[in-house]
């Protein structure tokens, strides 16, 4: 449900972007476009069903189609905020069909070209939430969530952060008597 909200705020701003009057040449239009009718097959897959068949040739073939528009833009237009929102969403799809080491490689070219975006803070804690849970990397899950506290204390994600580095840093003896003592 997620990723599907995530496409179709995309495609909005796509559109909003590409329909402006500084939306800039003709070949800036066409990237969106044919990002946004890549964005709407998948949308279209995602709708009809309750989970996302990554296996599908139909839906492989679209994810990797939108992969290649999203990085072909931020490639050519580097340091554009929206290359960089097209970058969070293909870590998404990057995570969203099991590519995790890929997804966090995503997010830290993001980091690496936008760290002071808007969505820096969470491409940080999407590093540490995938190392935690999918890599099972507990050290590289307390180095990101350590981070992202050091660099963006301010950001609401900061305080889930906080959360999963005092979880992560708990015995099994200290987890259980802290959940006896939330009861």
């Amino acid at each position: 449900m997620r990723l599907g909200m995530l496409l179709f705020m995309g495609g909005c701003v796509v559109l909003g972007y590409a329909c402006s009057e500084n939306a800039g040449p003709r070949e800036l239009k066409a990237e969106l476009t044919l990002i946004e009718r890549h964005e709407a097959a998948l949308k279209r897959f995602i709708d009809s069903s309750e989970s996302v068949d990554w296996e599908d040739a139909e839906v492989a073939e679209s994810v990797r189609a939108l992969l290649r528009a999203y990085a072909a833009f931020a490639n050519q237009h580097h340091g554009d905020s929206l290359a960089g929102a097209f970058l969070m969403r293909r870590a998404d799809l990057l995570q969203g069909r099991g590519d995790f080491e890929e997804a966090v490689n995503q997010w830290l070219s993001v980091l690496e070209g936008y760290p002071q975006a808007h969505f820096a803070p969470e491409a940080i804690f999407r590093i540490g939430f995938t190392r935690e849970t999918a890599l099972r990397d507990t050290m590289g899950a307390l180095k990101a969530y350590g981070q992202l506290v050091d660099i963006y204390p301010e950001s609401m994600w900061t305080e889930q952060a906080q959360h999963s580095l005092k979880w992560l840093t708990f015995s099994e003896a200290q987890m259980i008597q802290a959940l006896e003592e939330e009861k």
